[in-house]
């Protein structure tokens, strides 16, 4: 990686920042998040105490041309310029654009209002007539300065994430028939070359195995929880990892035409798009904009010409106060960040404000399986010991669980912790050995004799005396089975299922009960995890797979949203109307997915699509009340019937009355 920087995190942590050399903008995001709150802080306090000093001038001003009036006046000034130059460049900058596209958009009424505001009580200042409102500048700039900085933040992390990844799954053992393997950038291997997998590496190409034979886990992938054996002729994947054997993989697919390739051009190549309350505001901006400029134009031409100069400018100003967004910009975005707040008490995290507007739209959620709705870890449902061994049952587990203890293996992990032996009582092993794609073996002492133990896939039930009755005792036919011989005699047998998420038949009935259908898309090619009679799985999809189930459902007009943990879900999640990570998921999913689960509660889903249904409508009426309180307003201000102060008060209750109507969301 020739063209990427690690660096490392501040706090010292093992969190990587990756970023290519030619960007100029290389800073750690959560630094650059930083300075943009510090940003927003000061635009607050410029607000604050310009909201004091207007109050204060505007109801006891001292005279016009004393030494006072000009310090309190100019410092109200000099704060405004400042909050503009400081935080305004984004603004007027996205504004210039708007103009020279010739298009609308909601920046022109933030500047509009802004200016107006500025301009009004720039000639009250300097006139000592009328009143001054500087405020306005800092309220109008901050709030958009808060919007625009979520969702670049969102954006650069969903781009660190990717390079991070890419950049794991970089590097390569070629393997040349003098040298040997030798490590090598990815970009120079060649389709046909014959790369090295070493045990616990990872596997950087997609090819064919050629030789070896070992687990590899591909969870990421396919979501296929356990790992699984890959044998010469088989197919393997970048992105995923040997578990206990050693690879020798043809390349098929190297750097760029990889399938991993393919998941992460998607993401870094895939825009947000607005939601359906967004592109409502929009299509109203495309009227109210002109309008709004339209009627404070004429409204200073006719006073202009029938009155005064001092009142057509109070009057046209005052048309644009009462116009200010911050209204219509507070309705939609208080109630939508009141709602986020209540989701997170749920323990659903969002930062897009657009995530409330489509889960209220869901009519079908689609769960990834593995990670999502069942743990990580299997659980052991079965322990079948065989007569020979019921009475020595204890110390066979001790041995077990030694025997185990030195494999990283998830089988091997979730037997030591279902069997819960203390490490002080493991027997001693002698001569352990890995045996690639079937399991662990090893000497081990029982019963003041030194026995031959084995666990996993190492025994054929068949061939070993009284296999076939221990296989009829066993109460579950589903599930993974792990065999236990002793010499050549079978011991025992454990039968290990997924284990589903606490509370997940509660969240499924609870999305029946709202309408929402649920459906289940999985890499496992043979899933044993419980489900609903009314919930439908499709199994051994791929990642291509997932995403065109989620493409159909949404040209269906099912507003699908995608919950998934692994990278084999990034495209289906940005293919969904909206997308749901676990919070265990994988950190590509994690910054792919609109939101994120906290302790991987699936009971927050339905909770969540409820509570955005009465936002929707808490929203609706929002906008229905800010359009027609802007209208009257500026009616009244045009007809010279409502004072520019009069207009910066109305505007400032009517951005009260919102907040306080969002605030009560239940």
């Amino acid at each position: 990686m020739s063209d990427l920087l690690e660096k490392t995190h501040p706090d010292n942590s093992s969190k990587k920042i990756v970023c290519r050399i030619e960007d100029t903008d290389c800073d750690d995001l959560d630094l650059k998040l930083s300075r943009l709150w510090l940003r927003i802080a000061i635009a607050g306090v410029f607000a604050g105490q310009g909201m004091v000093f207007s109050l204060a001038l505007n109801m006891t001003p001292p005279p016009f041309g004393s030494m006072p009036y000009w310090i309190l006046h100019g410092g109200l000034i000099f704060s405004s310029l400042v909050v503009m130059a400081f935080l305004g460049g984004p603004l007027f900058a996205s504004t210039w654009g708007m103009l020279r596209s010739r298009r609308l958009s909601i920046e022109g009424l933030f500047t509009l209002s802004l200016v107006g505001a500025f301009v009004g009580s720039l000639a009250g200042s300097l006139t000592g007539e009328g009143d001054v409102f500087y405020e306005i500048v800092s309220i109008v700039i901050a709030i958009y300065t808060f919007g625009r900085m979520l969702g670049e933040r969102s954006q650069a992390r969903l781009m660190a994430e990717s390079e991070e990844l890419r950049e794991r799954f970089d590097q390569v053992q070629r393997v040349d028939g003098d040298t040997g393997p030798k490590i090598v950038p990815l970009s120079e291997v060649d389709v046909g070359d014959l790369v090295r997998v070493d045990p616990g590496g990872p596997i950087a190409v997609d090819g064919i195995v050629r030789e070896g034979v070992g687990y590899v886990k591909e969870t990421a992938l396919t979501g296929e929880p356990l790992p699984v054996v890959r044998s010469v002729g088989d197919r393997v994947r970048a992105g995923t990892f040997s578990e206990d054997g050693s690879f020798l993989v043809e390349v098929e697919a190297g750097a760029g035409a990889r399938e991993l390739d393919q998941i992460l051009n998607i993401v870094q190549s895939t825009d947000g798009e607005p939601s359906e309350l967004q592109l409502q505001a929009n299509r109203l901006i495309q009227y109210f904009l002109p309008l709004v400029a339209a009627v404070a134009i004429l409204s200073a031409l006719l006073w202009a010409a029938f009155g005064t100069w001092m009142e057509a400018v109070f009057n046209s100003m005052a048309v644009l106060l009462v116009a200010c967004p911050c209204a219509l910009g507070l309705a939609t975005p208080v109630a939508i960040w009141q709602g986020l707040y209540r989701m997170a008490q749920k323990g659903l995290i969002s930062r897009d404000g657009a995530f409330v507007d489509a889960m209220a739209d869901v009519q079908t959620v689609y769960f990834d399986k593995t990670g999502t709705l069942s743990e990580r870890e299997m659980r052991v449902v079965e322990t079948l010991v065989s007569d020979l061994w019921q009475e020595r049952r204890t110390g066979l587990m001790r041995a077990v669980s030694s025997l185990e203890s030195r494999s990283s293996h998830p089988i091997a992990q979730t037997l030591i912790k279902e069997l819960g032996v203390d490490e002080s009582d493991f027997p001693i092993v002698r001569d352990w050995r890995l045996i690639p794609a079937k399991g662990v073996a090893g000497k081990i002492e029982l019963e003041g004799s030194e026995v031959e133990l084995r666990v996993g896939e190492i025994v054929d039930p068949e061939s070993c005396s009284r296999a076939v009755e221990l296989e009829t005792r066993l109460r579950f036919r589903e599930g993974k089975r792990v065999y236990v011989s002793i010499d050549t005699e079978l011991a025992a047998i454990f039968v290990l299922q997924e284990r589903p998420r606490a509370g997940l038949e509660i969240a499924l009935e609870e999305l029946k009960a709202l309408g929402v259908q649920a459906q289940v898309l999985t890499g496992d090619p043979n899933p044993n995890l419980q489900l609903p009679a009314h919930v439908h799985l499709q199994a051994g999809l791929s990642a291509a797979d997932k995403a065109k189930i989620i493409e159909l459902a949404a040209e269906r007009g099912e507003n699908p949203c995608f919950v998934g943990d692994g990278i084999n879900d990034v495209i289906a999640m940005s293919a969904a109307n909206t997308s749901i990570s676990m919070e265990s998921g994988t950190g590509l999913a994690n910054s792919a997915g609109v939101a994120q689960l906290r302790y991987d509660r699936v009971q927050a889903i339905p909770e969540a699509i409820a509570l955005a249904r009465r936002i929707r409508a808490r929203l609706r009426g929002n906008l229905f009340y800010a359009a027609s309180y802007n209208f009257i307003g500026m009616s009244l201000a045009a007809f010279g019937l409502l004072h520019p102060v009069a207009a910066a008060s109305i505007m400032l209750i009517s951005s009260f009355f919102v907040t306080f109507r969002a605030l009560r969301l239940n």
